[in-house]
């Protein structure tokens, strides 16, 4: 159920987008706890300005139900950041990161809601 969206400007192959998915998916699973078979990953390439300014930037968005918190967040914050930063070359004052604890009855998987 958790879910973690990468977009970004820089252009990559279908295999450097499958891998880097793989590697979002297990940070998320580890940070938040649960299972690497209910994570879902999208990585897309869009235009992207930051500040007004073009350039090599990212947007990710991790929604969940249920696990977010400070810490957790934090601790997700800087890993995400440092892989982008490792794979990407993306500097992290070029990342927003978003954060949404979503209720059960607003996520469906299966033809039905979590709750």
């Amino acid at each position: 159920m958790p879910l973690i969206r990468l977009e970004t400007d820089i252009i990559m192959n279908r295999e450097q987008e499958t891998d880097l998915a793989g590697k979002l998916s297990t940070i998320v699973s580890e940070e938040l706890g649960k299972p690497l078979e209910y994570v879902m990953a999208s990585v897309g390439t869009c235009c992207i300005l930051l500040s007004g300014e073009p350039g090599s930037a990212a947007l990710v968005q991790i929604m969940s139900i249920g696990g977010l918190n400070a810490a957790v967040n934090g601790s997700i914050a800087a890993t995400v950041s440092k892989l982008l930063e490792e794979t990407l070359g993306l500097s992290p004052d070029r990342v927003y990161i978003t954060f949404s604890d979503i209720p059960g009855e607003n996520w469906a998987w299966q033809g039905r809601t979590f709750r």
